[in-house]
């Protein structure tokens, strides 16, 4: 249902609100339909048109996937910029600073390996203790 929503939003150009202006519901063979149309200033697609569209709506969604993974990690990061600060201020107080060290670069180098939190074996690296 998705990659629908995706093409639908790549055929009228913005974002849609599938509560109200399109409603997308599951046929007898689990495929997913476009069951009400309320867009005044587009008809609905026709299958061809949503498969015109098909590759920047896949597109899109993985720039979008991969644009939270990071967003997610940078939060992340700045959780544990405490180490960093206070290894700096410190001079050399935190005793595990090269596990923290290690952490803070896999976390850096998540999206080499995963492009979507989605992603099969996905997992965040563990913070050392503190």
């Amino acid at each position: 249902m998705a990659l629908l929503h995706k093409q639908i939003e790549e055929y009228v150009g913005r974002k849609i609100d599938f509560s109200q202006e399109v409603i997308i519901q599951l046929n007898d063979k689990d495929e997913h339909y476009i069951a009400g149309w309320n867009i005044e200033d587009k008809k609905q697609p026709t299958d061809a048109q949503l498969k015109e569209v098909e590759s920047k709506a896949k597109t899109t969604d993985a720039i979008n996937k991969l644009n939270y993974l990071r967003t997610v990690r940078n939060s992340i990061l700045a959780e544990s910029d405490w180490v960093v600060i206070k290894e700096r201020e410190e001079g050399g107080s935190v005793s595990n600073f090269e596990d923290w060290k290690k952490y803070r670069q896999e976390l850096r180098d998540i999206t080499k390996t995963y492009k979507s939190i989605e992603d099969d074996g996905f997992k965040w690296p563990s913070a050392p203790t503190e």
